[in-house]
């Protein structure tokens, strides 16, 4: 039977709508993974810097000038067309949130407990959120908000132990870091069409020309050496790699949900390797967080899944 050219269009129509809702879906779920092995690496970020055992600025040096390296060879290989350096304002606001928050994330966890500094800076998705909203426009479903609330209240928990102790610089060098790592996922997210992964090549350099400055790089002894070097040409740069190029893919206030996997793992390995035992607010409220996280990531994914046989 041949079809009217009115009924070939509208399946010619349907089927490219199809294909480009699973094409979207692909692209979701790619962008989904790549960001959280990124997370699962950098979970191991606050155990490297224990284990180090230097000054904040003096392990900064190593870790801006190293990553530095690494990021600019990935770069040349996978990306040899594009400019590793550029000044327009999404690259330069992008750099230098990256150096905020890294050198209060280094100093946070030399202050306080880890647990506390990843459960704090989990509080980024309502920034993210926040900032998408006012600044792009980017609307986030209501369950992320519904996550996000709860999740808050996780972070308000854990901070209600620390007001009156002397950890409290080191937790609002936590949130300080939160709040400005949620600023670089919102500022890349609305580049999304580009890459942004030369970003580490500028920041690890200020933050190396910074800390060379403030500490003493030549001052770690024995294991800490080796410790440094896993940490800064394997652990950073692959973490960071990965966590620049799934936000292409997925909305800002779902990469600050990502983050929270750090919530959940960072205070663990501390826990196994340091013997570090988290304290009880922190533990109660990372199970808050990290319950939240998995209800609100399996609702997403059941979603989409409906969406696409729908379509």
């Amino acid at each position: 039977m041949r079809l009217r050219p009115v009924e070939c269009a509208q399946r010619k129509c349907c089927g490219y709508a199809v294909t480009s809702e699973v094409r979207m879906n692909v692209e979701y779920m790619k962008g989904f993974l790549l960001t959280a092995f990124g997370v699962f690496i950098l979970s191991f970020d606050a155990l490297m810097i224990r284990l180090i055992e230097a000054h904040s600025f003096d392990l900064l040096f190593w870790r801006g000038l190293l990553l530095s390296l690494v990021a600019a060879v990935w770069c040349r290989y996978s990306m040899p067309k594009q400019a590793m350096f550029c000044f327009d304002a999404p690259f330069i606001r992008s750099s230098l949130l990256f150096v905020v928050s890294t050198i209060s994330f280094v100093c946070a966890v030399n202050l306080t407990s880890v647990a506390n500094v990843l459960v704090i800076i989990s509080a980024q998705p309502l920034f993210a959120a926040v900032m998408a909203r006012i600044f792009y426009g980017e609307k986030s479903p209501l369950v992320t908000w519904i996550a996000i609330v709860i999740s808050m209240l996780g972070v308000s928990w854990v901070l209600a132990g620390s007001w009156q102790s002397p950890n409290l610089i080191g937790d609002l060098l936590a949130l300080l870091c939160g709040i400005t790592l949620a600023a670089k996922f919102v500022n890349d997210r609305a580049v999304s069409n580009r890459n942004m992964t030369p970003v580490l090549i500028s920041a690890s350099i200020m933050i190396a020309a910074i800390s060379v400055v403030a500490g003493d790089p030549m001052a770690l002894q024995g294991n800490s050496w080796g410790w440094m070097l896993l940490y800064c040409l394997v652990v950073i740069p692959l973490a960071f790699i990965l966590i620049s190029i799934g936000p292409m893919r997925i909305p800002a206030a779902e990469v600050g949900m990502l983050m929270l996997l750090e919530t959940a793992a960072g205070p663990l390995w501390i826990w196994l390797v340091l013997n570090e035992v988290p304290s009880t607010k922190a533990l109660e409220g990372g199970s808050i967080v990290i319950g939240t996280l998995l209800i609100h990531g399996l609702i997403r994914w059941r979603s989409n899944r409906v969406r696409v046989t729908a379509a």
